[in-house]
């Protein structure tokens, strides 16, 4: 399957390999949570079922992550997928042991969150420069990044409640988006440091994504 994708969305080429590798001739039940605007849903087959999880109505279900107890049942999906949601959220612990109970026994699970860490924001720090996922005092009331994890930190919360299979680091310059001038240069600039990545995660990704399973699958997935 070949993949058209824009440059601000090449976060998700990983996702979309992964589950086109899929039984094919299978049924996925799909749900997305913090899914914003549904970009995710672009890149599914046709055999995925896709269900939308966030805070405004505008989504198959609306609730608040950190409100408690999810409004879904148990083992209800063959996929969930939370891409740089967790970071949002006051009580990450406590969305995901959800995530686990909400999920099939042998389910997939795509998850992820920026490295908080990375050469440029020690950079941001030494110059006491702030992003925009920073206002000082607000970062609570207006959902922004209320977690600054490492690396380690994030293999370390989702191995806590799943079997990871897979990691992706990878870099993506804001400033990379087709429409912005100069952005070819970005884009070269963000596929050497993703390469870096893979040697020096905790300096040169941006983005960790994992694919996990439940800890008592045994299979390969």
């Amino acid at each position: 399957m070949k993949l058209q994708t824009s440059s601000s969305q090449r976060q998700y080429i990983f996702l979309a390999n992964e589950l086109a590798s899929l039984d094919s001739s299978k049924k996925y039940r799909v749900l997305e949570l913090g899914a914003a605007t549904e970009i995710i849903k672009s890149y599914l087959p046709e055999n995925f079922e896709y269900k939308s999880a966030d805070i405004d109505s505008d989504h198959d279900y609306k609730f608040n992550l950190d409100a408690g107890k999810f409004p879904i049942q148990n083992n209800m999906f063959d996929i969930i997928i939370c891409f740089e949601t967790l970071e949002h959220i006051m009580y990450p612990d406590r969305v995901m042991k959800e995530i686990v109970r909400i999920a099939k026994p042998d389910a997939i699970f795509f998850l992820s969150l920026p490295n908080e860490y990375n050469l440029l924001q020690r950079i941001y720090f030494l110059l006491g420069k702030k992003t925009m996922f920073d206002e000082p005092f607000q970062v609570v009331e207006k959902h922004l990044h209320i977690h600054k994890p490492r690396v380690q930190d994030i293999l370390g919360l989702f191995s806590r409640y799943l079997a990871i299979k897979k990691v992706h680091y990878m870099w993506q310059s804001l400033h990379s988006t087709d429409y912005l001038p100069f952005s070819f240069l970005f884009r070269f600039l963000d596929r050497i440091l993703t390469l870096l990545a893979k040697v020096q995660p905790s300096l040169f990704s941006r983005l960790v994504i994992v694919k996990a399973v439940k800890k008592n699958v045994r299979n390969s997935k």
